[in-house]
């Protein structure tokens, strides 16, 4: 036992002897000090320790060191009047102090203390700072939370102190010195968070739900946008992520579209997609009306704000982050059967997938896509994998560059941004470039001028292959074709150019590779936005504010069609197909617009005693437009193949144009002022009223101004009663708000057409009537919720509930033809409720000297309700009452059952399908959650999240349109063959009615029922049974429920000591992987998480790498 603790105390004197010998390696060119120190415990593995108040932290150093030993380092670095010392691995800096020793202390020679620091947990703190007052003599703790001094006397007074708890002083004598613990300090757990218009605050001071993603999480594992990477991350935040190419995913908050504010201005034409993952900071959310109130009409759902990175700390610094990912496989994909070729009934026929058995010796007339021309040829699965064969690999890259330079009175800040994106479909490629700006500086005591600015830029040459239709490449492959050939001898797509092309179906569908490369849907968009801040100091308590934020848009769509095919177009007049023509067709669409936003801010502020007074006063200036133009040729193109109005077949009857156009204009302004009083008490009680007023151009004169008020409180219980040590903080939090929103831009107009067709000229009149004394649609929302930490940061807990009642809505109705019109705008009585609860749990669950696993739970749930019924214009059926759900799912095609749930089949052998609609459930999921874990030991970094959705009807189109065409796997049976090769009917299973009746009321419910049954024997045809039922809403309407393995990164950080002798500042390395695993309850085909089934795209699993490197 003794060897063993002197080989433990070798081993420690010999650390701290190689660690104090520790050379260094660094040049600082005018660093602070606080910076240097940090450099030291870099390259050394030393903690450095010592109080704010004993050196000055911005103290500049000039100096070059090569291989320069510690104590060299230090003498150089700190003043005369500071000293240091190494114990335990732990470097102490001090000021040197002269104490006169007294005759008592002479003769007492003093005695030895040892103990333990510990956290309200339990946990050992390290490095925690114990001194003997009003001498020399201290230590620090070591890894294990422990600590010796010597050379105590009775009457000394031990001071304990670590950063982020509350210093204690204990008598030298005190029974606590054994295991002393340290409680957090309430003051480090104020959080401040970014508000609306820009505002930061405490969070304790909140009445409202807020809750902070941070910008570091979002820039690893990074797609063509942020938007995928935000999902799980924030409860009540439900993100649709889109599979299609260049596809843009669904952000709701609450329910409803939340306002995107960057830097603290509302853009009206940004979105998530435009800012580079690179360039955030940090993001708030600001749930509900209320969080968002002073932002008026558009901020009634809440808010997204965008904090983007600024300078920090001095000189010039260069990012630069690279990430790139590869498809690795699909979560979801859509299959076919591969047994049965083309055709109806079992035999060929130019469409739908109910035809022949393949690959039993059979032989048939087909197309040859080798030599271009029908041929007898065996009916074989040569296209079993034909629509994975079409596809190509995915990737993703996404890389960036930021260039800082910070000094005394500003920064400025620089950055591009560059995203490729091969798209799985062929000529699917998408470039897209922002390059960013911005900076701040001060302009003496008074001003303070901020600005920023960013352009995005993207092009695709073809984003068409989704969804039911010609475009659509699951459409043409998968729906309605079969095995029966292979698509790679398609690749050459023409049998002669813009004349006729090489595919097996020229009545209805496209070559799919003709679509990829000839029949085009090209894009290109362009935005800018700008803002600038002006703050002003008139005194130390009053500040005015001026913002002001524009941005523009303009996007332009470039649409072709070769000559020559023969597609789904519809009525065939004159060589002309409903909106194309068989001739070609080239067309141009061009959108933009831009919008500005102004505030004019006052704040004042005062403190009376325990009592804190905050004014602020504005208003705003909101102005959008938005306007479009198209042309496209109207009888085809003169010469084929190229592609330009200039090559518009002139119109044979005169007065027609050759060039069909179309044009438009909106606009709106709103003005607004606004005000907000927020009173506090002690840090403990918190009262926030805010009041706005709009004046809106798009309203009725006698209705255009109106205003809607909020109330906020917030209550920190914690500060009111002795809270056990395990409690940090504790509050309450409430709020009512009405929120009002204006008409759309010509709603309520009656606008005057002119047009000119076929060489007559006319005119029309909008069917829509105007309403009168409409008044804006309302929404009073109150919430209440309650917040706590624990263990200090440990672990952290948030509720809310929110009820938000929506009236006076504004809603188009139908009338009496005999007023000449069809329609009125009204604001009906209807109203509903949408309630909720959203609740956010995180916390540190282990955290240790090497190894840290914080873990965060987000769940939400949110329904809506109707509370009141318009007696003349709401919907007249059973579930359109006071108290249901309004999200029912009701239709018809509900399978008739006996009493003991058998199917039953109709006379002629189909099962019977109900004509009444009937209640199949509820569209809104039953919840969704997040559940986020981060884990570090040592450099190591792993980040995984899940999240997903539970509950929830979704109308799975893929699945039953597949049953109608012949295509499901699930029909792949026994039945069929016998059918189609046995030429044997298909019994249903179930039962037949052999008498009686059953008698129904208007909404469908059985009033009367003297059925009797039997088992069905009535023989049927096996496609028509299974088209009727697989495709039957009963058949499609799924559960959306699923689980999804997110995102998972695994990061190595190189240490300082390795970088010391580079020009890095920093670096690290990831392997990452974003939507790698899905579980369905239903969806087998396609991913609910998309929030809507219209044969979406495979979903692509992505793995890849992250480089960061800081110069």
């Amino acid at each position: 036992m003794k060897v063993t603790r002197l080989f433990a105390l070798m081993f420690v004197v010999l650390i701290s002897t190689v660690t104090s010998a520790q050379p260094l390696t660094k040049v600082f060119r005018n660093e602070t000090l606080k910076n240097v120190l940090k450099e030291i415990e870099n390259q050394t593995g030393l903690s450095v320790i010592y109080r704010n108040s004993d050196l000055n932290e911005n103290k500049r150093i000039t100096a070059s060191f090569d291989d320069t030993s510690l104590p060299e380092v230090m003498n150089a670095i700190l003043d005369n009047n500071l000293q240091y010392s190494i114990q335990n691995n732990i470097l102490v800096i001090s000021k040197k102090e002269t104490v006169p020793v007294t005759r008592a202390e002479k003769v007492q020679q003093g005695k030895t203390i040892r103990g333990k620091v510990v956290s309200a947990s339990g946990e050992p703190i390290i490095g925690a700072t114990l001194t003997v007052v009003g001498t020399t003599k201290g230590t620090a703790t070591d890894y294990d939370g422990n600590y010796t001094i010597e050379g105590v006397s009775d009457s000394d007074v031990i001071s304990v102190s670590y950063i982020g708890y509350v210093s204690q002083e204990l008598s030298a004598t005190s029974s606590l010195l054994s295991n002393i613990v340290l409680l957090e300090d309430n003051k480090m757990l104020e959080e401040v968070v970014v508000t609306a218009l820009g505002i930061k605050r405490e969070e304790k001071s909140l009445g409202y739900a807020v809750q902070n993603v941070s910008g570091n999480s979002l820039q690893t594992v990074k797609g063509v946008d942020m938007t995928a990477s935000l999902t799980g991350k924030v409860a009540g935040l439900v993100i649709k992520n889109s599979t299609e190419f260049n596809g843009r995913s669904g952000i709701e908050m609450r329910g409803e579209s939340p306002l995107l504010v960057i830097n603290g201005v509302p853009y009206g034409n940004m979105s998530l997609r435009d800012i580079p993952a690179d360039e955030i900071e940090d993001i708030t959310t600001l749930k509900g009306a209320t969080a968002a109130a002073l932002y008026g009409a558009r901020g009634s759902a809440g808010a997204i704000m965008i904090t983007t990175k600024r300078g920090a700390g001095k000189g010039l610094s260069i990012d630069v982050n690279s990430n790139t990912m590869f498809r690795a496989g699909w979560v979801a994909i859509p299959k076919a059967q591969t047994s049965y070729g083309h055709g109806l009934n079992g035999e060929i026929a130019d469409d739908y997938v109910w035809g022949p058995k393949l690959d039993i010796g059979n032989t048939a007339l087909q197309w040859n896509p080798v030599t271009k021309q029908n041929e007898e040829m065996p009916l074989v699965s040569s296209g079993k994998n034909n629509f994975r064969n079409f596809l190509e690999p995915g990737l993703i890259t996404n890389n960036s560059i930021n260039i800082t330079q910070t000094g005394e009175n500003g920064y400025f800040r620089t950055g591009l941004n560059y995203v490729y994106n091969k798209g799985q479909y062929p000529n699917q490629t998408l470039n897209k470039f922002n390059y960013s700006l911005s900076g701040e500086i001060k302009l003496g005591d008074k001003f303070l001028v901020e600005s920023q600015m960013g352009y995005m830029r993207s092009t695709a040459p073809q984003i068409w292959g989704g969804g039911y239709g010609n475009q659509g490449y699951i459409y043409q492959i998968l729906m309605w074709t079969g095995p029966d050939y292979d698509i790679r001898q398609y690749k050459d797509y023409w049998v002669a150019p813009n004349e006729k092309q090489n595919w097996l179906y020229n009545a209805w569908y496209d070559n799919p590779y003709l679509i990829a490369y000839e029949k085009l849907s090209g894009v290109e968009e362009n935005k800018l936005n700008a803002s600038l801040t002006v703050n002003y100091n008139i005194l130390d308590n009053l500040k005015v504010i001026f913002r002001n934020g524009y941005d523009f848009y303009k996007n332009e769509d470039k649409l072709r069609n070769p000559a020559g095919i023969y597609s789904t177009r519809g009525p065939v007049i004159s060589d002309y197909y409903w909106g194309w023509n068989g001739k070609g067709m080239y067309g141009v669409n061009q959108r933009w617009g831009h919008s500005i936003n102004s505030d004019l801010m006052l704040t004042y502020n005062k403190s009376f005693g325990k009592f804190d007074f905050d004014l602020l006063t504005g208003g705003s200036l909101y102005y959008y437009q938005d306007r479009y133009q198209g042309a496209r040729t109207a009888n085809g193109l003169a010469v084929p193949g190229w592609y330009s109005l200039a090559n518009a077949v002139p119109s044979a009857a005169a007065g027609v144009n050759s060039i069909e156009n179309i044009v438009g204009t909106y606009a709106r302004e709103v003005n607004s002022v606004y005000g907000k009083l927020s009173l506090a008490w002690n840090s403990a009680i918190y009262l926030d009223l805010t009041g706005r007023n709009d004046w809106s151009s798009t309203q009725p004169k006698e209705e255009m101004s109106y205003f809607y008020p909020s109330v906020v409180g917030s209550i920190v219980l914690s500060e009111f009663f002795k809270a056990p040590s395990w409690l940090s903080l504790w509050k309450i939090r409430g709020s009512w708000t009405i929120a009002k929103s204006p008409l759309g831009v010509y709603e309520n107009n009656l606008p005057y057409d002119t047009y000119n067709s076929w060489g007559y000229t006319g005119a029309s009149l909008a069917a829509n009537l105007k309403g009168t004394d409409l008044l804006p649609s309302e929404t009073r929302t109150w919430e209440t919720g309650t917040a706590a930490y624990f263990f200090g940061k440990r672990l952290y807990l948030d509720i809310a509930y929110f009820d938000k009642l929506y009236y006076n809505r504004q809603t188009k109705q139908d009338i009496a033809p005999s007023s000449g019109f069809s329609s009125t705008l009204i604001n009906t009585e209807e109203t509903y409720a949408r309630r909720g609860v959203e609740i956010t749990v995180s916390g540190s669950i282990i955290k240790n000297k090497e190894f840290e696993w914080n873990s965060m739970i987000n769940y939400s749930n949110q329904h809506r309700y109707y509370v009141n019924i318009d007696p003349v214009y709401s919907q007249k059926d059973q579930w359109t009452k006071s108290g249901k759900r309004l999200d029912y799912y009701a239709q018809t095609e509900k399978v008739l059952r006996d009493p003991e749930g058998n199917m039953i089949h109709s006379a002629d052998g189909n099962v019977w399908l109900n004509d009444y609609r009937q209640l199949y459930g509820y569209r809104d999921p039953d919840f969704i959650f997040g559940f986020i874990n981060n884990f570090t030991w040592r450099n190591l970094t792993m980040g995984i999240s899940f999240d997903g959705r539970v509950g929830g009807l979704m109308d799975n189109y893929i699945y039953g349109k597949m049953f109608d065409t012949g295509s499901a796997p699930e029909t792949d049976t026994q039945d069929r063959y016998d059918e189609v090769v046995n030429g044997k009917k298909y019994i249903g299973k179930g039962v037949k009615v052999v008498s009686g009746t059953a008698k129904y009321d208007t909404d469908g419910n059985i009033t009367e029922d003297t059925r009797k049954y039997a088992v069905n024997d009535i023989p049927v045809s096996y496609q028509e049974y299974m088209r009727l039922w697989g495709n039957s809403w009963e058949g499609r309407i799924h559960n959306q429920t699923f689980i999804k393995l997110r995102e998972i990164s695994i990061a190595y950080s190189f240490p300082k000591r390795l970088l010391g002798r580079t020009f890095l500042n920093n670096a690290s390395i990831a392997l990452t992987g974003q939507n790698l695993l899905l579980w369905t309850k239903d969806f087998k085909y396609s991913d609910p998480d998309v929030g809507s089934e219209d044969m979406n795209a495979p979903s692509q699993r992505m793995i890849g790498f992250d480089l960061k490197i800081g110069f």
